[in-house]
């Protein structure tokens, strides 16, 4: 119930633009498709979601993605393009590899 209230005063004011930060760790998993179908009609909406999460799966549901990691852009695309660029089939792989080749 905690990050449905939290969503529903983020999506209050109807913003041009919102920031997430793990939107759906700790929920269900039946919730957690409901978010990430109203995440989609607000992006095709003309919302902008801009979201943080360490957790691949809900990376791999994104546009386009930001690879960080201590603070240094590793690689930024759609999560084909960073398993193409890495040379693998996931996005958790893809991440390690781009990690390794920074050092």
């Amino acid at each position: 119930m905690r990050a449905r209230l939290s969503l529903a005063a983020a999506l209050l004011h109807g913003p041009k633009l919102l920031l997430l930060d793990e939107p759906t760790v700790g929920v269900d998993p039946s919730l957690r498709r409901e978010f990430w179908d109203h995440f989609r009609a607000l992006a095709s909406s003309g919302v902008t979601i801009l979201l943080s999460s360490h957790v691949m799966d809900a990376a791999s549901r994104c546009d386009r993605l930001g690879l960080i990691r201590a603070g240094t852009l590793l690689a930024e695309g759609s999560a084909a393009e960073l398993c193409a660029r890495a040379g693998t089939k996931d996005l958790e792989s893809a991440f390690l590899a781009l990690s390794d080749r920074r050092g």
